[in-house]
């Protein structure tokens, strides 16, 4: 017997578990859901090697997609515990108070639900250091199906960035009835920025001022870019920068599995509304 020949703390210490927690697992009367399945411990470390960005409730997606079997969180926790792996903690941003400004009226008002594709889009610019400089990418996200439609990088941070991102929207998709949603840079309250959306009978849109809760969508697409993509590779000039970027949108419309859209990707999720 192994508790004859080796001690509890050791037996403990080698598969990461408290010897409290052994001692509870006993007296709870060993119940298997709390035992060790190697088939799943083997199931989480080759699904997390194939994408180490994985967190816990991507995991339990991924896992339930191809393998047709329903972790838990919990379950998941504890044998990425046991693996010694962990996913990828977002930075926490300041939050701000509300400051009207600008006669552009906020017309979301924080209403992020869209019942059709084309009927709001939130866009936005952020910043992409590289050891040759800054790059700036604005980006549009669709809040039906949370799917990027149009993004465009640049070396400067100027009208043209958000024009011409928003041009390729444009030409590429239905925008009647359409709101687009911003913060209140100079980009997206400019003369040319208002014109370009009243000739195409776009409403505009834009946060209140310092309030950046109000174009949440955006933002929160940005911050996966940086965390799942950006930060993990440390060195790169300005192309690397852009072929980073264009991968990772391609990952992200056709391959990241997302809990509020039924845990299916964008592309996915905006197939199975329509047909």
């Amino acid at each position: 017997m192994l508790k004859n020949k080796y001690s509890i703390n050791l037996l403990c210490n080698i598969v990461k578990c408290s010897r409290s927690g052994y001692y509870d697992w006993i007296n709870s009367g060993r119940p298997k859901y709390k035992s060790f399945n190697e088939k799943t411990f083997n199931m989480i470390k080759e699904q997390y090697d194939k994408d180490t960005r994985q967190g816990i409730v991507r995991l339990r997606m991924n896992i339930k997609k191809i393998y047709g079997i329903a972790l838990t969180n919990k379950t998941i926790y504890r044998y990425m515990k046991l693996l010694n792996i962990q996913s990828i903690i977002r930075k926490k941003k300041k939050k701000y108070s509300k400051v009207q400004h600008h006669n552009i009226p906020n017309l979301l008002k924080r209403d992020f639900n869209a019942t059709k594709p084309n009927q709001k889009w939130s866009i936005d610019i952020t910043y992409i250091h590289t050891i040759k400089g800054v790059e700036y990418l604005c980006a549009i996200k669709d809040l039906f199906d949370k799917s990027i439609v149009s993004y465009y990088q640049s070396n400067r941070n100027d009208n043209i960035l958000v024009l011409t991102t928003v041009k390729m929207a444009i030409e590429q998709n239905n925008v009647s009835n359409l709101t687009i949603h911003s913060d209140q840079g100079h980009q997206f309250t400019s003369i040319e920025y208002k014109k370009l959306l009243k000739d195409n009978g776009i409403n505009h849109s834009v946060s209140y001022k310092g309030s950046c809760a109000d174009n949440v969508p955006i933002e929160s697409f940005f911050s996966t870019l940086k965390s799942e993509c950006i930060y993990l590779n440390k060195q790169f000039d300005r192309e690397q920068s852009k072929q980073l970027v264009k991968d990772f949108i391609k990952y992200y419309n056709n391959d990241r599995l997302q809990v509020q859209l039924k845990e299916l990707t964008p592309f996915e999720y905006r197939e199975l509304v329509l047909r």
